[in-house]
């Protein structure tokens, strides 16, 4: 995976930038806090240096970079970061191996710094979802009962157990899925009254 990146970056650039990237938003809380001696080598550098090493990355790089610690994430806020942008991406149903990279390289971490399997990767909204099927089957989350009976969403209870069990190959969320459903086979829905 790793060693494709920069032919996904480099095709997602040339054909969705730059509507589909934007600069890395970085909160002033988070450069205000307090930061620890970091014994880096690369930290101990002068921050002209490190901006020199950080404009000869690429941009998943840069990002890597500036994720690291504070100290570097304080420096990389001082020449802005363009990375693909989930939700320009989420909102025109791009089907982009770049982000899928960048979002499978940055996985929910557990209390030990090992991945946390309660999550998945979307494939379709780029956002990692609740693998738990209580989280799914909550009433706020369940389909309207209209969009199941007809016939549209029967499958949702099984859709949820696939996206829950724990060798998931589902590349899609229940939500996604219902929305996929919706928006292909919403105009054979009955019509109220008939």
């Amino acid at each position: 995976m790793y060693a494709q990146w920069p032919y996904h970056l480099a095709d997602c650039q040339r054909d969705h930038a730059p509507t589909q990237w934007e600069v890395l938003k970085i909160p002033h809380t988070l450069l205000m806090m307090s930061q620890d001696a970091q014994p880096s080598a690369l930290v101990a550098l002068p921050i002209e240096l490190v901006l020199l090493i950080i404009a000869y990355a690429d941009p998943v790089d840069r990002l890597f970079l500036a994720l690291t610690c504070k100290n570097m994430l304080a420096i990389s806020s001082i020449e802005p970061i363009t990375i693909p942008s989930a939700p320009r991406h989420r909102a025109d149903h791009l089907n982009c191996s770049a982000m899928l990279a960048i979002m499978h390289a940055i996985h929910p971490r557990g209390t030990r710094g090992r991945p946390n399997k309660s999550w998945a990767l979307c494939c379709v909204c780029y956002r990692y979802r609740p693998k738990k099927q209580k989280y799914w089957q909550r009433k706020e989350k369940r389909p309207a009962k209209d969009d199941v009976s007809c016939g549209l969403l029967a499958n949702y209870d099984t859709v949820v157990e696939n996206w829950s069990h724990r060798g998931s190959t589902s590349y899609q969320c229940p939500e996604c899925w219902c929305e996929e459903r919706i928006n292909t086979y919403g105009h054979l829905r009955p019509k109220p009254g008939a």
